[in-house]
């Protein structure tokens, strides 16, 4: 259920955000919107962990409340949250307790290194190797993942995680002149549907029986980087000729790739478990941009968009809730 945007907003909050622009914008949260759907409470008993041991979103003191809707949805859904600041391996995170693993954002690390005067800065990811080992197996024993990325300057944070499963990832922001949305610059969002080919109804995801008033129509994406495995992994499949553009530090022409494969949010199976990575890590997120005298919903509470149904039909799947 959506209410009429006058009763979505209240500011309780105003904070800097730097995911959707090269600098920072404020934005506030959200506190009133409110999914309604017919849960699984009680009917289940999966057990999800989110990571706040690494610089994901909630390592921010702003971070549960921003994701404040996604929680609340996925606690009505019937499942049992816990938050970890362990590191992700066999004693945290195995398939045998714990359905679902969150990592909500995974920046990379960065260090400043100088010599002669000259500084460079040193990209690495928080990800240790036996975590990713671990991760891997987790997941290929049969539990599952979901994990949203960040973008440029930040965005390779959980390079090593893709590349274990085969995951190709382009750092950057992503952008199609017919099909993206923007008002200065090109980092804006996509309305995806059906009738533009970005929202892909072949995908397990969009299957369910269970409540298919639950089924998204619409999706607002925004600004996120791109990835690509196989064509039929693509969830929010990004529009033929896209380009991925990251900015450049040393000159004024950025680096631009295009892609008639790139997508904004991947599912696939792995072993006896299940993955759902997406570049926008605000997809379910409860806050307000505040740009140029507008306030720019991301993204769950967005009139506009279905965000909030691709949350349950994603995490029901994960969970193997529904086929």
């Amino acid at each position: 259920m959506r209410y009429p945007r006058s009763f979505l907003l209240c500011a309780v909050s105003l904070l800097t955000y730097a995911m959707y622009a090269q600098g920072t914008v404020e934005a506030e949260f959200d506190t009133i919107y409110r999914y309604d759907f017919n849960t699984l409470k009680g009917k289940h008993t999966k057990r999800v962990v989110i990571d706040a041991s690494h610089n994901t979103i909630y390592s921010l003191s702003y971070g549960k409340q921003s994701a404040r809707e996604m929680l609340r949805i996925l606690k009505a859904d019937g499942f049992q949250l816990a938050f970890t600041e362990q590191q992700l391996d066999s004693t945290t995170v195995h398939a045998s307790t714990v359905d679902l693993l969150i990592i909500h954002g995974m920046p990379n690390d960065k260090k400043v290194l100088e010599a002669d005067g000259k500084k460079e800065t040193l990209y690495t990811s928080p990800l240790s190797k036996e975590e990713v080992i671990n991760i891997g197996t987790y997941v290929h024993e049969g539990g599952s993942l979901l994990l949203f990325l960040s973008h440029f300057p930040g965005g390779s944070g959980a390079l090593p995680l893709l590349e274990a499963f085969s995951v190709k990832f382009r750092d950057g922001y992503a952008y199609q002149s017919e099909h993206h949305i923007s008002e200065g610059g090109r980092c804006g969002h996509f309305l995806m549907h059906t009738g533009n080919e970005m929202l892909n109804k072949d995908h397990p995801v969009f299957k369910s029986t269970l409540d298919t008033a639950t089924l998204p129509e619409n999706i607002k994406f925004y600004c996120g980087a791109a990835v690509f495995r196989s064509p039929e992994d693509a969830i929010l499949p990004f529009p033929k000729n896209t380009i991925n553009y990251t900015p450049s530090r040393t000159s004024n022409e950025d680096l631009d790739e295009s892609s008639n494969d790139y997508a904004g949010m991947i599912g696939f199976q792995y072993g006896k478990g299940r993955v759902v990575i997406c570049t926008d890590q605000g997809i379910f997120r409860s806050l307000d941009l505040l740009i140029d005298d507008k306030r720019i919903p991301v993204t769950i509470h967005d009139p506009e968009s279905d965000n909030a149904g691709l949350l349950v039909n994603c995490v029901r799947w994960l969970t193997g809730l529904q086929e």
